[in-house]
């Protein structure tokens, strides 16, 4: 307590009060001030404190950069909830949009685990009105590791494209972006997807993957990622577009059908171009099928 009244202390004396509008504006900034200067000494709780004061005498308010260094302030000074109330603050009352900051912001690292980043980011999102296209939504071990959004232009023909990219500089998952839909169409049938794929500096690996599944509650009955089905065909490293393709049975049990891309560990991939189409019998699976009834119709290339 005693520590916490000269800190105080001091912060009052940096900032001495005054009257008028010009004369509470200049008090604000001459604490904003201080407050930057802490945080380059590195004193981070203090800068932090520093800014909650500026924000205090300003009836609660402040600017849009000064709410976003405060929370950096209070991150590095490992009070989590404070910075979570500053990028709150920030994104529902001045609607920040500049997600791509918020992911390099490095002083946000400590907050990537905590399970009120994605709802954050979420409504950063939001707010810049780029969510993802309708039927996708993230998922992972780890997505709050990774950055899931659209972008523009850098398609195979130079459409909107959504990426993944890692924004963690060691990650131990992976994330994904993904779609279900019902299995009835190809109930019996083989089903193929196909997909475009673009990598760069991926050092784990990464791929597309399909999944069918049974009743709710039971085990997928068919399986493949790439990289554990028959074959690994992962892709890793930098590359440039190329098609890949999944081939799975689908039981006339089945009742979903999953698929998206995924990243493992560190880099970046962007996907374009997924379809879907029913497969000639013959064709060989590339995955795991659990188990698969012959159908009783056979006539059922596409």
């Amino acid at each position: 307590m005693k520590n916490f009244i000269l800190i105080f202390g001091i912060s009052i004396f940096l900032c001495k009060p005054s009257y008028g509008q010009k004369a509470l504006m200049a008090e604000y900034d001459e604490c904003i001030s201080k407050a930057e200067a802490f945080y380059n000494e590195k004193e981070y709780k203090e800068s932090a404190r520093t800014y909650s004061l500026a924000f205090d005498k300003a009836g609660s308010k402040g600017r849009s950069k000064d709410r976003y260094n405060a929370a950096r302030s209070w991150s590095m000074a490992n009070v989590p909830d404070s910075a979570f109330f500053n990028l709150q603050r920030l994104a529902e009352k001045q609607y920040y949009d500049n997600i791509d900051q918020i992911f390099k912001e490095e002083d946000f690292n400590s907050l990537h685990t905590d399970k009120r980043w994605q709802p954050l980011l979420d409504l950063i999102l939001k707010n810049k009105n780029n969510k993802l296209p309708d039927g996708w939504f993230r998922a992972g071990s780890k997505p709050n590791s990774y950055f899931m959004d659209v972008d523009k232009g850098v398609g195979k023909d130079g459409n909107d494209v959504i990426t993944i990219k890692s924004v963690d500089k060691l990650i131990n998952g992976f994330g994904t972006v993904m779609q279900n839909f019902l299995s009835e169409k190809y109930l019996g049938k083989k089903i193929k997807m196909t997909g475009y794929l673009k990598t760069q500096d991926v050092e784990g690996w990464a791929g597309f993957w399909l999944r069918i599944d049974g009743e709710k509650g039971s085990k997928e009955l068919a399986f493949d990622n790439m990289k554990n089905g028959k074959t690994d065909r992962s892709v890793k490293g930098t590359t440039n577009w190329v098609k890949y393709e999944i081939v799975l049975d689908v039981p006339e049990n089945a009742t979903n059908i999953a698929f998206g891309a995924l990243l493992v560990e560190t880099g970046q991939i962007w996907f374009d171009k997924i379809d879907f189409e029913i497969a000639d019998r013959k064709t060989e699976t590339t995955g795991v099928d659990r188990q698969f009834k012959e159908p009783k119709n056979l006539n059922i290339s596409k």
